[in-house]
């Protein structure tokens, strides 16, 4: 897959900036939208709007503008076939056997749409059809914001360069893609099967997560997903644990807003700045504000949310990489593993 480059401030030192402007801008118009559930929408905006690498192309609104048709499709596909195991279990192990495909052996980010929201919309439509529908309707409505926010604040605060960014994906390459597939579909669908199991809406991060580990192609590369989506969500817990005290204290809209675009700018611009990973301070931005929203939101309390996103999706993470390290070392060959794909020796 793709690792997100580090922005140069002298080519763009208004990322954080924009950033922080489109997720005030979603919060302060997710009311009037009647968007029930903001903090999807508010969380992939700001994942698209701080994605933005170079200079403004078409290509920078197709993320937004794909997410209504996307949340449309999925969730009608969902609905239909909710009640018919079956074909409800087959249609969700092809799109994910396709989007972790594409991620893997061609670093498409088209393939996460394959498993990312079809995974969110079979969730929400096993737990009920309000929650599809309350789902499917932010989503659209945010898609069409985060789009429109894009387009605003690009004009305002405009990336000073022209350089146009080019994606330069890291394909996997093995002697056995199928096995090698199917033992990374196997490690997904456990996890998504499980997250079924406990008919909780909140653990849908799960298997997010987890596709993101199986399409890693080497253990290097699943140890950095750790760090920075493990380790991100104890750090972005903290941070919105904290802000939820300040907001307790003084229960306003205008302290909500006002936290969550501090917390927003201070972790883009340590994208920009900050030693780690650029993908670390996304993560923890992320999990802050879906922290944060689903608490007030949502219908959990602040230490459930808290207790779920820690301890369970970072269990169930560290348990899907340990399985796949398993499965892998059982069922492949040691020429079969990235590590190690150079010419065979050859026999005298």
């Amino acid at each position: 897959m793709e690792t997100l480059t580090r922005v140069d401030a002298r080519e763009d030192p208004y990322l954080a900036l924009r950033t922080t402007l489109g997720v005030g801008l979603c919060l302060a118009l997710a009311e009037p939208l009647g968007m029930t559930q903001p903090m999807l929408p508010i969380a992939i905006g700001m994942s698209l709007l701080s994605g933005q690498r170079g200079a403004l192309t078409a290509r920078s609104f197709a993320g937004p503008l794909m997410l209504p048709v996307v949340a449309i499709v999925f969730s009608w596909l969902a609905a239909v076939t909710v009640n018919e195991p079956l074909v409800f279990l087959f249609m969700n192990v092809v799109l994910a056997a396709g989007g972790i495909a594409l991620m893997l052996f061609r670093g498409s980010r088209a393939g996460m749409m394959l498993t990312v929201f079809p995974a969110m919309m079979s969730i929400s439509a096993l737990y009920n059809e309000y929650a599809l529908a309350a789902i499917r309707d932010s989503m659209v409505s945010g898609g069409l914001l985060v789009g429109a926010a894009a387009v605003v604040t690009n004009i305002l605060f405009p990336p000073q360069t022209r350089r146009i960014h080019v994606d330069s994906p890291k394909p996997h390459v093995s002697r056995n893609p199928a096995l090698e597939l199917g033992i990374r579909v196997v490690v997904y669908l456990a996890t998504l099967i499980a997250t079924y199991a406990t008919n909780n809406i909140s653990l849908l991060i799960a298997p997010i997560m987890m596709v993101f580990v199986c399409a890693e192609p080497d253990h290097g590369g699943r140890m950095e997903q750790v760090v920075d989506r493990g380790g991100g969500t104890i750090v972005g817990a903290v941070v919105g644990v904290a802000a939820l005290a300040v907001y307790n204290l003084v229960p306003e809209f205008i302290v909500l807003l006002t936290l969550l675009m501090i917390i927003t700018f201070w972790l883009i611009e340590r994208m920009t700045t900050g030693p780690a990973r650029p993908q670390y301070y996304q993560y923890v931005c992320s999990v802050a504000l879906v922290i944060v929203l689903s608490s007030i939101y949502g219908a959990n309390s602040a230490m459930e949310v808290v207790v779920q996103r820690v301890t369970i999706t970072v269990g169930i993470m560290l348990a899907g990489i340990a399985l796949l390290s398993l499965l892998e070392a059982i069922f492949l060959r040691r020429d079969d593993s990235p590590e190690d794909l150079g010419p065979a020796p050859s026999r005298l």
